[in-house]
């Protein structure tokens, strides 16, 4: 069995037993009350604001590929963003990024290795934003009257968070500034206690990294980058306030919505089934129910705007892959067609590229 096949089959053992936890303990009559007793104006709006969400990606893009791949228009880099997402709907073991590089390789004149290697940098982004939005969020005194804990551990916690926030940060910066120390300083160190093969791999891997770090060589590139990042998923928060309030679930507050889609965020970077089912449930249970929301009223929500927040972005890359000329069976392998460019290196990309001219 090959290893995405195994990957798949153990985001599906995952998913199913996620979804038990969930729903084990609720009636679906009672959750299919909840779902239809929801303001539809209100859920309506948070789903619009979700799909709105992926334009505002498709512009943080633009600056993350600006220092190896400047002048790529918004609409090839929108359309790859929707198929990307589409993928990790609608496909097993995660596709989404290398769709998304492979996408925007296949519509514009940017490198596969190039594409892919702002998408690194822009999970760097993520898990550093969400990680501060996490800790920020659960330091707000109201999460105290939620019941986590005493005053004093919730700042200790934040406190760390903001400290290992910072430090990331910090770290990235040197080993951008420094990339030669920085591969030195990791010779010396892996050396001592890995093979030589194993060490090797390991400088080829984290020079690749550090070049994909472009966008961190300027400190205004680096600040937008981030900025743009920080407005990505409060934008997200956003459209879950909006979502929690259709299902009157008001306790948390828009900073109770920051914290949701912070767990969430972590929950489905998991194995999981197409479309996080599982994980996104049960994050969100596990974060509203700090807040004392009865589990109907959890399940009610989580399961509506998942589905719905769902399908929009699912059919606009299906749209896309069918109107841009992709084979759904390339996106399907995107994963090996990416791994591949990348490993052979920047020659591949000009000839992928020469090919898809030639050919159009």
């Amino acid at each position: 069995m090959s290893k995405r096949r195994i990957r798949g089959l153990v985001g599906l053992i995952i998913s199913a037993a996620l979804l038990w936890w969930v729903l084990h303990d609720v009636s679906l009559a009672e959750v299919w009350t909840e779902i239809r007793g929801a303001d539809p104006w209100l859920l309506t709006a948070s789903v619009v604001v979700a799909t709105a969400g992926f334009a505002v990606r498709a512009a943080r893009w633009r600056v993350l590929l600006l220092p190896n791949a400047p002048g790529v228009g918004f609409r090839p880099r929108f359309a790859a963003v929707c198929i990307g997402f589409m993928a990790n709907n609608v496909l097993p073991a995660r596709l989404g990024e290398f769709a998304r590089a492979f996408s925007l390789s296949k519509i514009s004149d940017v490198g596969m290795s190039e594409s892919f290697a702002s998408l690194v940098v822009e999970r760097v982004f993520d898990g550093l934003v969400v990680a501060f939005f996490l800790f920020l969020s659960i330091s707000v005194p109201g999460f105290v009257s939620a019941g986590i804990g005493a005053d004093s551990t919730i700042r200790d916690l934040t406190a760390v968070g903001a400290g290992l926030f910072g430090l990331a940060l910090v770290v990235l910066w040197l080993m951008v500034r420094y990339p030669d120390r920085t591969l030195t300083l990791f010779e010396a160190t892996a050396g001592r206690v890995l093979p030589p093969h194993l060490t090797d791999r390991g400088i080829e891997v984290l020079s690749g990294f550090i070049d994909g770090l472009g966008s961190l060589h300027d400190p205004v590139l680096f600040l937008r980058a981030l900025a743009w990042s920080f407005a990505v998923w409060l934008w997200l928060a956003a459209s879950i306030w909006l979502g929690l309030l259709a299902f009157d679930i008001t306790a948390p507050g828009f900073t109770g919505a920051v914290f949701v889609q912070s767990l969430i965020a972590f929950a489905v970077a998991i194995p999981s089934s197409p479309g996080f089912f599982g994980p996104f449930e049960a994050a969100a249970k596990l974060a509203l129910g700090l807040y004392g929301v009865a589990s109907a009223q959890v399940v009610g929500f989580a399961t509506g705007y998942h589905i719905l927040t769902f399908i929009p972005v699912s059919l606009m890359g299906i749209w896309y892959v069918r109107v841009l000329g992709i084979e759904w069976s390339e996106v399907e392998r995107s994963e090996e067609i990416v791994e591949s460019t990348v490993e052979e290196g920047d020659g591949s990309d000009d000839r992928e590229r020469a090919t898809r001219d030639a050919g159009d």
